[in-house]
């Protein structure tokens, strides 16, 4: 008996639990799986609890505060009153905001770009149709189906684990672009016209940062000047942090600092701007990943998946399987832990079977990318579930027939460019 695996399952359960009963706050119960793996040994202490230190965690408090700093300026209050003139468009609002989303996500990375949106959420007040629940999630869902449509952004990833098997096919620049771009498309406009709708209207979490552009700035034109041009040098930077000779994380970490030098920001600003609740969630459901490396329980799934396909398997079922398993198991775990085990699994099964493994290779990194229905399925949509007071059930309830139809158009696209009959 695997102790240590029945242990993580046991945990994945009691989290899901935990955050669909709405009882307690998500920080919480994310904190105590956290410590029941320590507890248990599934994790040692360093594993359990070095995630305070992850650079997503750091970067997500750091933009908090930046976000923070942004809301002691005019700027939220006039983006409020241009709103609210705005007020009977708000379909076109949400469009055009998701829309920004999926272009910036091919310069950027989802927790990046979902935490650099979280200071405009203050801009739509209490009369206003469109509340921050109906963007966030549904704009780090986009980010996701979208993520690596750039052409070239995916290949040379993909290219290492066909080369890692030991086949000569390789992908070309564009191939990734051709079998999710009509899912992708998909996604964008359900969740503009439909999935949106679906959210209740939940203003943005009320930390000190939020209830601070609720009055007028009192800042100095200056120091006012001094915001924005940091702010804007952040963005930028963490857009072109590929070609910077510094970590994306560290990135808002200095805009921190300039701002306190300048004054602009106290260490009580520091301590109350941070939305803890969020952090602390989002320190807890990484371990979780951790652990389910650890335990394999991604490999136990995917020998378990192979032994219900039997002796000999339609090539689309396999497919289909195979994607199945890593689309399910990423919204427990890591992005990166799933298109590990289950990629290279389907293109050493594909090719045991003599498939062409680009299908798998690619359905499958699709499939693991697009996480969407748990704050345990990415960083991004842990950010957005704490930011946005979301409720599992509504999330759930608005993503899983997408998260449906865009799996089935993602298998149908693979079969089509690169035919497994």
């Amino acid at each position: 008996m695997n102790v240590p695996l029945i242990i993580t399952l046991a945990v994945t359960i009691f989290l899901i639990v935990g955050f669909l009963s709405g009882k307690f706050k998500l920080g919480l119960v994310a904190m105590t799986a956290a410590t029941v793996l320590c507890v248990t040994g599934v994790l040692t202490f360093s594993e359990a609890y070095a995630n305070f230190s992850n650079g997503n965690v750091i970067m997500v408090g750091a933009i908090f505060i930046l976000s923070g700093a942004l809301g002691k300026t005019s700027l939220v209050p006039a983006l409020k009153e241009l709103i609210m003139k705005n007020s009977s468009k708000s379909g076109l609002i949400v469009f055009l905001y998701l829309l920004a989303n999926a272009i910036l996500i091919q310069f950027s990375m989802p927790t990046a770009l979902v935490a650099m949106m979280i200071p405009f959420m203050a801009a739509f007040g209490d009369e206003s149709k469109i509340q921050p629940s109906h963007l966030l999630l549904p704009g780090a869902v986009v980010a996701h189906c979208w993520q690596g449509m750039f052409p070239g952004a995916f290949f040379v990833m993909l290219n290492s684990y066909l080369e890692a098997s030991g086949t000569d096919v390789r992908l070309g620049m564009l191939d990734y672009s051709k079998v999710v771009a009509i899912p992708a498309l998909f996604s964008l406009f359900y969740m503009a016209f439909i999935g949106w709708r679906g959210f209740k209207s939940n203003k943005l979490v009320q930390t000190d940062a939020v209830k601070a552009t609720a009055s007028k700035s009192d800042l100095t034109p200056l120091q006012e000047k001094i915001v924005y041009v940091v702010f804007i040098i952040t963005f930028v930077g963490i857009l072109l942090s590929n070609y910077l000779p510094i970590d994306m994380q560290v990135i808002p970490v200095i805009a921190d600092l300039v701002l306190l030098y300048c004054g602009i920001l106290n260490l009580n600003d520091v301590k109350n701007f941070m939305n803890i609740d969020t952090l602390f969630m989002l320190a807890g459901v990484l371990p979780l990943a951790t652990a389910m490396q650890k335990t394999g329980a991604g490999t136990v799934l995917a020998d378990f998946i192979l032994s219900l396909l039997g002796g000999n398997p339609a090539p689309i079922t396999v497919l289909i399987a195979f994607y199945v398993a890593g689309a399910v198991l990423t919204q427990f775990m890591s992005n990166t832990a799933t298109q590990n085990i289950f990629v290279t699994l389907a293109v050493v099964t594909a090719l045991n079977l003599g498939l062409d493994p680009r299908a798998f290779c690619i359905a499958i990194y699709a499939g693991c990318t697009a996480a969407m229905m748990t704050p345990t399925a990415s960083p991004s949509i842990a950010i957005a579930f704490g930011a946005g007071q979301y409720k599992i059930k509504d999330v759930v309830k608005v993503c899983l027939p997408l998260w449906l139809i865009y799996g089935a158009l993602v298998i149908f696209m693979a079969n089509l460019v690169y035919p497994l009959a």
